[in-house]
């Protein structure tokens, strides 16, 4: 099993941000280096922060070549408070940790490289590129595809609905519709094959499903349109898909 790895540099008085999950470590190459670390969990934002929490850790180090000089040398100053804080436990001293908390993140928000607020639509092309390449699963659930790009199912949810239009279900079921399409067109496969080389777990679905998207049984769309090119699908797939999709739209 191959795993990426990726190692970034840090100096002195240099952050590094980890995003929940994210297998890590270290290593220095000057003895005697100290480190403050500090985990938390996401929930303790709550919900909003799930929205903006990929932005947040575009960038894992932050220093002063990231944000302006005053930005940076303030935010230096929060861990130590925060474990100042924490480990004084002074009157009211959960309300300051979660409050400085606060603070770091919305200044590594506003301040970080604006290159990051990019990720969402990135982000949408890669959950569609993975619908793409696991369409024909029919085990295939939403529940897998939060999973696999560690989102909040009912995050994912909504986020993919946002970008795309379409429910997660919806699309991959119109993905679905849409390979049978090509292959009814393209192969001599049979209406069985053709439903369960699309995902399908049974032909009386396929046959349910195909109709109501296209509006023709599979016999009946083999017949009307030949063996001419399938719609849509060609070298530029993603955008010949959108067109193939307006074709089956619901």
């Amino acid at each position: 099993m191959f795993q990426l790895t990726t190692i970034h540099d840090a100096a002195a008085g240099h952050l590094i941000m980890v995003n929940s999950g994210a297998i890590h470590g270290f290593f220095d190459e000057t003895p005697g280096t100290a480190i403050l670390g500090m985990q938390f969990d996401m929930a303790f934002f709550g919900e909003d922060f799930v929205n903006v929490r990929d932005i947040v850790f575009h960038n894992p180090v932050i220093d002063n070549k990231t944000m302006p000089d005053a930005v940076y040398t303030h935010l230096q100053t929060l861990p130590r408070e925060i474990f100042s804080e924490y480990r004084g436990k002074e009157i009211g001293y959960q309300l300051a940790v979660k409050s400085k908390l606060y603070e770091l993140m919305l200044l590594i928000l506003r301040e970080s490289p604006r290159s990051s607020v990019e990720i969402p639509s990135s982000r949408a092309k890669q959950i569609r590129a993975f619908i793409y390449k696991n369409f024909d699963n029919p085990d295939l659930t939403l529940e897998d595809a939060a999973v696999t790009f560690n989102l909040n199912k009912f995050y994912f949810i909504r986020f993919f609905k946002k970008h795309t239009g379409y429910s997660f279900h919806s699309y991959l079921v119109k993905t679905r519709v849409d390979f049978a399409c090509r292959y009814l067109i393209e192969s001599e496969m049979t209406i069985t094959d053709v439903a369960f080389r699309s995902g399908f777990n049974s032909l009386q679905t396929f046959n349910r499903v195909f109709k109501s998207m296209t509006g023709f049984t599979p016999r009946d769309y083999r017949r009307e349109c030949g063996h001419s090119p399938a719609p849509g699908f060609g070298n530029n797939f993603d955008s010949n898909y959108d067109a193939l999709s307006k074709r089956h739209r619901v």
